[in-house]
C-alpha cells in the first residue's frame, strides 16, 4: 500500500491525525511520518533568520528520537497484533492490502472478518435472492441427506416418500439459470 500523504513510497507506519475534530488513522511512509511529527517552523535568531547551530543540532536529534520512537511503537504493535500461524501475515498488513495471505487467515482473523462483514451488510448470513439453479441444487442436496438418514435409521416409508420427491424434482441440468 502506498503512503496516504505522498502516494509515492510504501506505507510503513500508522499515524493519527486530527482533521475537523475527527481523529483519522493514516498509513504513511517514514519520511511523511517524520514531517508530520517535526516542528513546523525552524528555530530563528533575533533577526528572524534560522540559526545554523540550532537548525543543525535539533533536526538530527529530532530524527533520531523519531526513529527510536517509531521502532519502539512498531515493535509494540507487532507484539500485540494477532498473526496468521501459517503465513505470518499480521492484522495491519492484511488491512492495508485488503486481502488475506492464505486460507488459514480466515480462521486466524475470523472474529474481525465477521465484524467487518456485519458492518458492511448488517447481517452475517445472506438473506437476499438466490439463483433458481442454486436453490434447486440446495433443495436436492437437502432431500438426499434426509433420504440417507432415513435409510440408515430404517425408516423405509419416509425413505420411499423422499425418493419419490427426488424423482419429481427437475434434473440439475434442466433447472433454470443456464447451462452448468
Amino acid at each position: 500500500m502506498k503512503c496516504e500523504l505522498c502516494h509515492k513510497a510504501d506505507a510503513e507506519t500508522a499515524i493519527q491525525r486530527e482533521v475537523d475534530g475527527e481523529v483519522q488513522e493514516l498509513y504513511v511512509c517514514q519520511n511523511c511520518a517524520r514531517q508530520e511529527a517535526a516542528p513546523t517552523a525552524p528555530p530563528v535568531s533575533e533577526e528572524g533568520q534560522p540559526t545554523p547551530e540550532d537548525e543543525m543540532e535539533s533536526m538530527p536529534l529530532m530524527g533520531m528520537i523519531l526513529d527510536a520512537a517509531f521502532e519502539i511503537v512498531g515493535r509494540a504493535m507487532n507484539l500485540a497484533e494477532p498473526a496468521c500461524p501459517a503465513c505470518g501475515i499480521m492484522r495491519h498488513e492484511y488491512r492495508k492490502q485488503s486481502r488475506l495471505g492464505c486460507p488459514e487467515c480466515y480462521t486466524a482473523f475470523a472474529k474481525e472478518m465477521d465484524a467487518a462483514i456485519f458492518d458492511l451488510h448488517r447481517a452475517t448470513q445472506h438473506v437476499g435472492k438466490v439463483p433458481q439453479r442454486a436453490q434447486a441444487l440446495w433443495q436436492r442436496r437437502q432431500i438426499e441427506e434426509r433420504l440417507q438418514e432415513a435409510v440408515k435409521a430404517q425408516r423405509y416409508e419416509e425413505a420411499i416418500a423422499l425418493r419419490d420427491e427426488l424423482r419429481r424434482l427437475p434434473e440439475p441440468d434442466a433447472a433454470e439459470g443456464g447451462a452448468p
